[in-house]
């Protein structure tokens, strides 16, 4: 009967113990980006067990950023082995990034850790914010079993440039009151109480 116990105590600690699942998410430009800019996300993984393959697709606001390229990670090539990466196709009119993948070529195990696993550029249209989001997300350990995943949403803001002539103007305006008192210094007029 202690035997028994003991078995269903360690069973039910197990079962008690924390998972930790691997994490996708996305790490923007610190700090605002401006209207006009180009500038590269980046989309990361964290506590990766025996990472084979990958694939996932990203929407975001259309109205306020347009993607560019996409490009390989180097968490998966970190292993020494051969990639076969798919950067998707990039849809700026519905604001998504669709099928990027990549996979370890052959057999072999994954890639464990943390690390980056794709650079997205992209360029930011108009002030705002963007919404980031993962979607059809599929992570493969080397038995192409799934790996439990959780994906963090993201936002990029965009912040407005200065219009130039608005730039001008003050410029203009700091200008002409310079000069303006520098003129009232130099023209006084003669004080008649002064011998």
């Amino acid at each position: 009967m202690t035997k028994l116990t003991c078995l269903c105590g360690m069973v039910l600690a197990m079962l008690a113990a924390p998972v930790s699942a691997t994490t996708l998410s996305f790490a923007a430009p610190a700090p605002a980006v401006q209207v006009g800019d180009t500038f590269t996300l980046d989309v990361l993984v964290a506590d990766a067990p025996d990472l084979y393959a990958f694939q996932f697709d990203i929407a975001f606001d259309p109205a306020i950023v347009q993607a560019n390229t996409v490009q390989e990670g180097d968490f998966l090539s970190a292993g020494g082995r051969a990639t076969f990466f798919l950067p998707g196709t990039i849809d700026n009119s519905a604001g998504t990034v669709s099928f990027t993948a990549n996979t370890l070529a052959g057999p072999g195990p994954g890639v464990s850790g943390d690390g980056l696993i794709v650079h997205l550029s992209f360029h930011a249209l108009a002030a705002g914010q963007s919404s980031l989001s993962f979607g059809n997300v599929v992570l493969l350990d080397s038995a192409l079993m799934e790996v439990a995943t959780t994906h963090m949403a993201g936002a990029i803001s965009v912040a407005s440039v200065p219009e130039p002539a608005s730039v001008a103007l003050f410029g203009i305006g700091l200008a002409v009151l310079t000069a303006g008192a520098r003129r009232r210094g130099r023209h006084t007029l003669p004080n008649p109480d002064r011998t």
